[in-house]
C-alpha cells in the first residue's frame, strides 16, 4: 500500500465518520430542537452532542478544534 493510498483511505474514514454524525444529527433534530433550540450542537462518534453553545466562538474554544483532526460534526438548531 502506498502512502498516497493509505492517506486516501483516512481521509476517507473521517469523511465517513462526519457523514455519520451529520446523518444522526438531522435523525434526532427534534430531540436537539427541543432541548438545543437556537444554539450550535457538535455531535461525535454518532453519539449524543458532546457540547452546545450559542457562541460558535465560544464552542469551537472549548472543544480546542483549532487543529483537530477528529470528525466532529456542528451544526446551528433552529427553535
Amino acid at each position: 500500500m502506498s502512502l498516497k493510498s493509505s492517506l486516501n483511505d483516512e481521509a476517507f474514514r473521517k469523511f465517513e465518520k462526519l457523514r455519520d454524525n451529520f446523518e444522526w444529527f438531522y435523525s434526532n433534530y427534534d430531540g436537539l430542537r427541543r432541548d438545543y433550540g437556537n444554539q450550535y450542537v457538535a455531535v461525535k462518534d454518532k453519539k449524543a452532542k458532546i457540547d452546545n453553545d450559542c457562541n460558535l466562538e465560544k464552542l469551537i474554544k472549548r472543544l480546542n478544534l483549532s487543529n483537530c483532526d477528529e470528525s466532529i460534526a456542528i451544526e446551528y438548531v433552529n427553535n
